[in-house]
């Protein structure tokens, strides 16, 4: 993508990115300011990544774009969402590792440290997606948390979860319903 197109549409959709978090601070269980810039790639199926050393979220303009036109901006939401959830459990490792106490329990903490340290990329490097990838369970902490959210705010969507998710799946997403209903977090 030419440097112009990007800097034209990342001027575009800037206040759509920033509106996005914005009106889902209420969701995130802590309160760092979520740092983000925009990326290039021609595969749209990437729409974000989180950088685990530095938190810092790179959405593809290229996603954004696609999204817009589809008039499908929940899509983007709903991976922001997915990233976001990936910031809090790198606070949460950090805070285990300094001896900080958590409101996520120890072993959980250590199985994401575990996985983390020997992550399993969502494609193999022959572009096909590894089984292993979506049974990960900060994956399917970060699928249930971004699913839960956006079931709460806007009910039924269609959004992306991994064929492999089943009842405990849906447990978990139900569990954070629950939890947004009893903490009376507003839907808008």
């Amino acid at each position: 993508m030419e440097k112009e197109r990007f800097e034209s549409l990342a001027n575009k959709y800037s206040p759509l990115i920033k509106n996005l978090i914005d009106s889902n601070v209420r969701f995130y269980s802590f309160n760092q300011t979520i740092k983000w810039q925009f990326g290039y790639d021609d595969d749209i199926s990437i729409v974000a990544v989180c950088n685990k050393e530095t938190n810092i979220i790179t959405i593809n303009i290229k996603a954004v774009e696609n999204a817009d036109i589809k008039q499908n901006i929940k899509e983007i939401e709903y991976y922001l969402l997915h990233e976001i959830r990936h910031i809090f459990q790198h606070l949460m490792i950090a805070d285990y590792n300094s001896g900080i106490q958590t409101p996520i329990p120890f072993e959980i903490i250590k199985n994401w440290i575990d996985e983390e340290a020997h992550y399993i990329k969502a494609l193999d490097k022959n572009g096909i997606e590894n089984p292993g990838y979506a049974l990960q369970d900060i994956e399917k902490d970060a699928y249930a948390f971004s699913y839960a959210v956006m079931k709460y705010k806007y009910g039924e969507v269609n959004v992306y979860i991994p064929e492999i998710y089943g009842k405990e799946f849906n447990d978990i997403v139900d569990e954070w319903l629950t939890t947004f209903k009893e903490e009376k977090i507003p839907k808008k």
